[in-house]
């Protein structure tokens, strides 16, 4: 005992190791051998162990490897192991049978832990001398006090023994619950340390403690405030961690894994203690989404959906038809009627350093260039005042030079016969003896000759008139103008004394003060303060007023069927609407109206920057809720050669007033108005009757911006092609549709190409909100450069290309082939596929990962960006696998485009109407699921011994609710039978690293028999038939291939390879994932029913785009399409 209290006393620390020739974290066998060295048990078993595990069943026979005394020896015992293991039953013992003692050893743990809490930089580049001052004083009394500071593995030691099985079997139930009270709220108090790898080991223990005594947590969050807000927003600082971490995914940190156990035991403590309450809202930076949460709605059932509805197609894990639906189309912003402001110099002053102060309280003004308040400021007195002291100084100076005459005259008149001016004086001029400038003589003697020279330069001198005060004013505090906050201020004026408010920014940027300084006197401006830039110039800078078109991206979650219902009744659904121009995607709440209207209003960002960013669009910078824009279907007439024929196109307005900025002209408030236009697919085939309807409808195909591109790249009608021109430069085509969460797959087709003159890949528009590449305002004013390959990308002669350096990588790729662009979004990686002719044989080949660390939202922890199934690829970012990886997020999350690059004249790139999009998993649906999971196997564990007695007998099993429902939701959809699931070309090579766009086809014969009649199948081919494959992307196969049915999604017909009949096929590298046919693989006998089939070869209708009314012509080429 006596060692102990000095052990205690002493504040014993393993950390001085007296043998610097030993590494850390091991230790010698004995004080005179250091050839032999074993790790420290202290340092592997740190807190996990926070009761002793009995190895075997006798309870005399005890491994002493694993008890806390081993553990602990070395921290001890300094050098010598096993010297001080007599310890641990002595602790025991007396905190069993001391309160006094076991209240002291509450008391060092929780002094060590706080002083292991506290952490303080080596260096801050911002910090003065005195800091530095400081810094070095304390760093010396730290050095001071070296001796004593405290060692984690005797604090792990110490709280191993007051939570060991012995000490809770010779103490009563109160007193255990003390303890552990009294050990949690020791051990939470490093949970706000600076300390990563501390708050890591705090959080292990600080679980153990609670899940043997959930009754600690109200008592440590009664005690500390601070600790409950902790607690409350744990769930949100678990969500930013497993967000940072997806790119690893499915490996994850020591750190990690520390607090997704910390939160699941203060869930179930929460759960075992009803009484208990904590603060709780999720909230995220800009570098982490938002879960969608989509309020309860009635469109799941009059979808006819509800029983095949599924959690994993609702979180984003897999598609299915009963997920979302997408809409693609752009938002047009017109040009505001306003009276575009100048640019302002402030901005360049701000620059170099120099810009206006903030004109606040006490500041002095005077009236500025748009003052209309006649002469409340005095002005008017201050003139007079001036003009009142200019005709005294013109008076004074005219009768100086009156008596400047006349002295002049006088000595002119003078006689010349005068021998010295001592014999004569005149009466007139004598001096005044009372006059203290006259010079005084002493006898007849005159005062030296300088004191003569400086009374004469005193009587010529002229006496300085006084200069006005000028009409100045005190601010006294800042008001609003006209609702718009700060754009005014509130004034006394020093001559009037009268008080007023005036404009300082209000009215659209009018100024009717001027902030200055002056000398004390206030009779002279020392310097004038340019005025800060307005409002309207900043949102004029960022442009705002310009006419300008963003591209968008709806995603309907239960969207309705619009299959021609007579119902009266509104129908409502939630979706995101995406805006990649703005990196953000917005949570909108969808109302579908009986007459084919539909009502989209934006509620909230659940990723982007909500307070930056949104100048363009709204005239400030934060994001403005409430955008109601109601779009009608069109009913124009389209033609035989409209490739579009299969898509409905909805349109709509919108206009707001902006709500703080003002014309200049008139003071008027600026309205601004939207245009929508949406493309969307056609659920039902109106060329039947009855009318087959799709239960969910594929996107439009992704289209090239037209005004996007290079001037060297010309598009086609339909701006679905992109030929390369002219050869100047490496010219780049942007896609219509951008990306900035989830995860895409794409296809484009190379029609006519040469080796190394196409590049396929993905790229930050320039010029955008999100993609500006200084992020300032001069990227919306410059013209962007599009003569040069942009972002990440592929190129056709086996390497990939960015920044200007190339790296081997993939295949050759010829005219003809068909290249898939896989990109990960939440996990940074952009993959590539190959679906082309190798010396007459098809190849089908998943080329890997070409490019990792390139997420739009950044990696928000640092080496985060790399990992799990990286394949070794390079960064997309500089730095390298040889530098440091970013550890901040993105402040604006930025947008990735599909991009084509062409440099030889003549070169063809078509893009495929083969696309899927997920919106992919957030890091709130990962914590839900962690915390779902830990529920059950809560259920499912033995009950244990308790602290306190049983109060009343095991009821049993008791599963949670949603637990039971959702299980027999999933048996329901396993019954049904309608069901398949299967990867697709999208899905990547690793299961575990890639998720999202895996796929539940619906393999109902009613769908099957639809999806073939799309793309314009004679007969209907139902799951499970096996079918002769003679095209592929609209070229004739050499070699016939097989395939088999597997059902639809999205209103296509998936199959799955089953063999090919040439020597070099492989099915292991990508040709074994499912994918759908389309109409270039379909007419002309591409497709052959392999025996009767299981739809017995029923014929269907041909649609009329088959038949086309206008005639139509039929082209066959030598390629076979």
């Amino acid at each position: 005992m006596a060692v102990a209290a000095e052990a205690l006393g002493l504040g014993i620390s393993a950390g001085d190791n007296k043998s610097s020739s030993i590494p850390a974290g091991m230790c010698s066998v004995s004080a005179n051998n250091d050839q032999v060295l074993l790790p420290c048990g202290g340092v592997t078993q740190f807190l996990t162990s926070a009761v002793s595990p009995d190895v075997v069943a006798d309870e005399h026979f005890t491994s002493t490897t694993l008890t806390f005394a081993a553990c602990a020896e070395n921290a001890i015992g300094s050098d010598v192991g096993g010297s001080l293991s007599f310890l641990r039953t002595g602790f025991q013992s007396a905190v069993v049978s001391s309160t006094s003692f076991r209240k002291v050893l509450l008391a060092a743990v929780r002094r060590a832990i706080r002083l292991l809490a506290s952490a303080e930089y080596a260096s801050d580049e911002g910090t003065s001398e005195e800091d530095e001052s400081d810094v070095e004083r304390k760093r010396s009394e730290n050095d001071d006090q070296a001796g004593s500071a405290p060692d984690a593995r005797l604090v792990s030691f110490l709280t191993g023994v007051l939570l060991s099985e012995s000490v809770s079997e010779g103490l009563s139930d109160g007193e255990n619950i003390a303890v552990r009270c009294g050990l949690l709220e020791a051990w939470c108090v490093g949970l706000l340390s600076a300390s990563s790898p501390w708050r890591m080991v705090c959080a292990f223990t600080a679980a153990g403690i609670l899940n043997t005594c959930p009754e600690a947590l109200s008592y440590a969050t009664s005690r500390i405030p601070i600790i409950a807000n902790y607690f409350g927003g744990l769930e949100s600082t678990v969500l930013r961690r497993t967000w940072a971490e997806r790119a690893a995914v499915p490996v994850c940190s020591k750190y990690s894994q520390a607090l997704v156990e910390l939160l699941t035991s203060v869930k179930r403590a929460l759960r075992l203690r009803p009484d208990t309450s904590l603060p709780s809202c999720i909230k995220v930076d800009a570098a982490t989404p938002l879960p969608f949460i989509p309020p309860f709605s009635h469109a799941q059932t009059n979808t006819g959906t509800s029983e095949c509805k599924s959690w994993e197609c609702s979180e984003g894990w897999v598609i299915s038809n009963t997920g979302w639906e997408i809409w693609t189309g752009t938002v047009e912003i017109m040009e505001v009627e306003w009276k575009t402001p100048p640019r302002s110099i402030v901005r360049t002053l701000m620059d170099g350093g120099e810009g206006p102060p903030l004109l606040r309280e006490s500041c002095t003004v005077m009236r500025g260039v748009d003052w209309n308040a006649d002469n409340e400021d005095g002005k008017d007195l201050y003139e007079q005042d001036k003009h009142e002291k200019e005709e005294q100084r013109r008076a004074s100076e005219e009768k100086e030079e009156t008596r400047a005459t006349e002295q002049e005259s006088e000595v002119l008149e003078e006689p010349e016969n005068v021998e010295s001016e001592t014999d004569f004086v005149d009466p007139a001029s004598e001096e005044d003896p009372t006059d203290s400038s006259a010079p005084t003589v002493k006898g007849d003697v005159a005062e030296p000759v300088e004191n003569e020279k400086k009374g004469d330069k005193t009587k010529k001198k002229k006496k300085k008139a006084v200069a006005s005060k000028l009409a100045l004013g005190t601010v006294l505090s800042i008001e609003p103008w006209d609702g718009v906050p700060a754009m005014a201020r509130r004034v006394r004026w020093h001559l009037t004394g009268k008080e007023g408010i005036y404009r300082y920014g209000g009215d659209g940027g009018r100024f009717d003060i001027v902030h200055v300084e002056t000398n004390e006197k206030e009779t002279r401006v020392k310097k004038t303060h340019p005025h800060p830039e307005s409002l309207e110039q900043c949102a004029s800078r960022y442009g705002f007023g310009k006419r300008r078109t963003s591209n968008v991206l709806l995603r309907l979650q239960n969207c309705p069927l619009r299959n021609g219902r007579s119902s009266d009744t509104d129908i409502s659904c939630d979706g995101i609407l995406e805006w990649p121009d703005f990196g953000a995607g917005i949570h909108v709440g969808c109302t579908f109206y009986p007459d084919g209207a539909v009502s989209i209003t934006e509620k909230k960002v659940l990723y982007g920057s909500k307070d930056s960013g949104w100048e363009p669009r709204f005239g400030q910078p934060n994001f403005v809720p409430g955008t109601v824009m109601v779009i009608s279907p069109t009913h124009s007439s389209t033609g035989c050669d409209d490739s579009f024929s299969a898509y409905d196109e909805v349109l709509g307005s919108n206009s707001f007033l902006v709500k703080n900025l003002r014309n200049k002209e008139d003071g008027g408030r600026l309205r601004v108005t939207s245009e929508m236009r949406l493309l969307r697919s056609k659920q039902n085939i109106t060329d039947l009757k009855p009318s087959p309807t799709f239960s969910s409808s594929p996107p439009p195909p992704i289209c090239f911006d037209p005004d996007c591109h290079a001037p060297s790249i010309s598009l086609s009608k339909d701006k679905r092609s992109v030929t390369c021109a002219t050869s100047e430069g490496r010219g780049v085509a942007f896609g219509n549709v951008g990306f900035t969460k989830g995860v895409h797959y794409w296809e484009v087709k190379l029609e006519k190409a040469e080796i190394g003159s196409v590049y396929i890949g993905v790229a930050e528009k320039p010029g955008s909100p999100s993609g500006s590449p200084q992020g300032s305002s001069h990227g919306l004013e410059s013209q962007p450069r599009l003569n040069r390959w942009l972002g990440w990308g592929f190129v056709n002669f086996r390497a990939t290309y960015t920044a200007g350096s190339e790296r081997v990588y993939g295949a050759h790729c010829h005219a003809g082939d068909t290249v898939g662009v896989l990109l990960d979004c939440d996990a940074g990686r952009i993959s590539y596929f190959i679906d082309g002719v190798k010396y007459g044989e098809h190849i089908l080949n998943d080329l890997g990962c070409a490019f990792e660390n390139v997420s739009p939202f950044g990696f928000n922890a640092d080496g985060c960006g790399s990992g799990g199934a990286g394949q070794g690829a390079p960064s997309g970012i500089e730095g390298g696998r040889s530098g440091r990886y970013p550890a901040n997020g993105a402040v604006r999350p930025k947008a990735l485009w599909p991009v084509i690059g062409l440099r030889h004249p003549g070169d063809r790139i078509t893009t495929s109407s083969k696309w899927i999009t997920s919106h992919g998993v957030d890091g709130a649906a990962v914590v839900k699921n962690i915390l779902a999971v830990d529920e059950i196997l809560c259920a499912y564990e033995r009950p244990q011994r308790s602290i306190k007695p049983k109060t009343s007998p095991d009821k049993g099993l008791s599963l949670p609710q949603w637990f039971i429902e959702e299980s027999f939701q999933e048996y329901t959809r396993w019954k049904s039978g309608r069901w398949l699931r299967s990867s697709t070309r999208g899905s990547g090579p690793c299961k575990l690293s890639s998720y999202g766009l895996d796929v539940d086809l619906d393999t109902s014969p009613f769908q099957c028999a639809a999806a073939c009649a799309s793309i314009g199948l004679p007969i209907a081919m139902l799951p499970g038939d096996r079918v002769d494959v003679k095209r592929s992307a609209g070229r004739i196969l050499e070699l016939q291939e097989e395939a088999v049915v597997l059902g639809t999604y999205q209103g296509r017909l998936f199959y799955r390879l089953t063999s090919q009949k040439s020597e070099g096929g492989s099915l292991m590298e990508g040709g074994g994932r499912s994918w759908f046919w389309d109409e270039s693989e379909a007419v002309g006998g591409g497709l052959q029913l392999i025996g009767e089939g299981l739809g017995h070869s029923v014929e269907l209708p041909k649609l009329n785009r088959f038949n086309p009314p206008c005639g139509g012509v039929k082209g066959g080429y030598a390629g076979g399409a």
